[in-house]
């Protein structure tokens, strides 16, 4: 069997949840004997590198490639989808994949999908969705923009009121024209079944609608994980947060509880924040975000960016790791992280996060809500057999052999069901 996967960037230039996942899964496949994978990832035309449709191989590699792509946000059509073609025909030609699946759209736009369906009509077309983009114009979050209210469902009318330049009319062929090709796909995927849940209820549904989670790398081996259970704090008093430094990720939301122990006279625990790109926000939350930090530095220490290669000796620093974020989320991989470490997560009570962790080795409060934030923080502080029964009630991280397995069982009943065609 023969796996081309696509993604929106190489793993070398951005590190995400969705690179990690298809570079990961691209690996582990790639061992298996009797399957061939290769991966082609877009590069923003922006950059300058590379021009619409160059198709490029990555230095050092011979199965990675890189295509110069750019979308348009609105309907995510290609910019120039016939550059492209050319640069996919070629790559089809030397690969001719019996599966092509689909890690992200994004940079390549959703139209990318018809072409491969076109110029490849032999092979499955699978579909991952990380996101909410297909179904919401402000930046896939499920929040109105301005207000930053929580959308519980993507209407026509309810989109046209978040974008007053769009029409009802003009917001329902955009869903009718990305679902329809989304549904044109042999298999979608999703880390979590609240995303599948959210895409059934606002009109995009898929016969063959999968939940895999995301597989963690090779690097964090089952058979280490029991060497970490032992290795918190006596004073539990120790939370970590792991992300973007971007409103959604909710940093705010965690220094302001920060604010509130201070004020309530708790002064007896640390915060660490992994992250960055803070001076890529807007301003008025950099200014929010940096005199609300001002306030706490005695107990809150920036650590800056992070790779996924770090993330043992930044776990072995905290005793609980918080997820503060105000928007939905879907899967994040800092869960399974956490959990591969023994360490119980705090989150927002809605979305993937409660999905994932919600008695299960983690704990929910009120989403958005600094006070709530800073109640749950303050139960946590040296209280030991919390800490203990949350960790006995952690389920196992997917491992990416797993989730390998997972995905071969979908290609090889896709191939099937064309053979007996």
């Amino acid at each position: 069997m023969r796996v081309l996967y696509l993604v929106h960037a190489h793993e070398r230039f951005s590190v995400g949840g969705a690179e990690n996942a298809a570079f990961s899964l691209y690996r582990e496949l790639a061992r298996r004997q009797g399957i061939e994978t290769w991966i082609l990832a877009a590069m923003h035309t922006s950059r300058g590198a590379l021009g619409h449709g160059e198709l490029r191989s990555m230095e050092g590699t011979d199965r990675e490639y890189l295509i110069g792509s750019d979308c348009d946000w609105y309907r995510f059509s290609n910019t120039n989808i016939a550059a492209l073609r050319r640069g996919l025909q070629r790559l089809i030609d030397h690969v001719q994949p019996d599966v092509i699946h689909l890690q992200h759209y994004s940079h390549f736009g959703i139209d990318v999908i018809p072409l491969l369906q076109a110029i490849s009509p032999r092979s499955r077309v699978v579909v991952t969705l990380h996101e909410y983009l297909p179904l919401c114009m402000h930046n896939g979050q499920m929040v109105t923009p301005g207000q930053l209210k929580l959308c519980h469902k993507a209407t026509p009318l309810a989109c046209s009121l978040c974008f007053p330049e769009r029409s009802a009319q003009d917001m329902f062929l955009r869903q009718h024209y990305i679902g329809t090709i989304l549904q044109s796909c042999d298999a979608l995927v999703s880390p979590s079944e609240f995303l599948i849940q959210r895409y059934r209820d606002s009109g995009i549904d898929h016969p063959n609608f999968l939940m895999i989670e995301n597989g963690l790398p090779p690097q964090f081996d089952p058979e280490q994980r029991p060497r970490y259970f032992a290795t918190q704090s006596r004073e539990l008093n120790r939370f970590g947060f792991f992300g973007q430094l971007n409103i959604y990720k909710g940093p705010l939301v965690l220094l302001q509880a920060v604010a509130l122990l201070q004020e309530r006279g708790i002064n007896n625990f640390s915060v660490s924040i992994n992250g960055a790109n803070l001076e890529h926000q807007p301003q008025d939350f950099q200014d929010e975000f940096n005199k609300t930090l001002e306030q706490v530095r005695d107990r809150v220490f920036m650590r800056g960016s992070y790779r996924q290669q770090d993330m043992e000796s930044l776990m072995l620093d905290i005793d609980w790791m918080v997820i503060p974020s105000i928007w939905w989320e879907n899967s994040p991989v800092v869960i399974q992280e956490a959990f591969f470490h023994g360490r119980p997560v705090l989150g927002g009570d809605i979305g993937g996060m409660a999905e994932k962790i919600d008695g299960r080795g983690g704990l929910t409060y009120a989403v958005r809500s600094a006070s709530a934030l800073a109640s749950l923080m303050e139960r946590c502080l040296g209280n030991e057999a919390l800490h203990q029964g949350l960790r006995e009630s952690m389920q196992a991280p997917t491992t990416a052999t797993l989730c390998a397995d997972r995905h071969l069982e979908l290609y090889q009943g896709l191939e099937s069901r064309l053979t007996l065609k």
